[in-house]
């Protein structure tokens, strides 16, 4: 359990938001919290790929035609409808 101090400006913001969207202010500051959470593992991954990228690119268009002869020979695969 933890407990947050928060100025009284900011409580005010946070008890209208939760008016606002139907939640509680609790609910609202864990998503909040937690979605905060969620952008910080998102930099930590980005930045970790930045590090291993080796500036090989492949063009828009060769990934489309990569795409559809992948699915040309899925359909191949599949039985006819009977």
């Amino acid at each position: 359990m933890m407990t947050v101090k928060l100025p009284h400006e900011t409580e005010k913001l946070l008890a209208d938001m939760a008016r606002a969207s139907g939640r509680t202010a609790d609910q609202v500051a864990l998503d909040a919290i937690l979605e905060a959470i969620e952008d910080w593992q998102d930099a930590k991954i980005a930045e970790k790929r930045l590090e291993e990228d080796d500036g090989v690119r492949v063009p828009l268009e060769e990934v489309l035609r990569k795409l559809e002869l992948r699915e040309a020979e899925e359909r191949r695969k599949k039985p006819a409808a009977e």
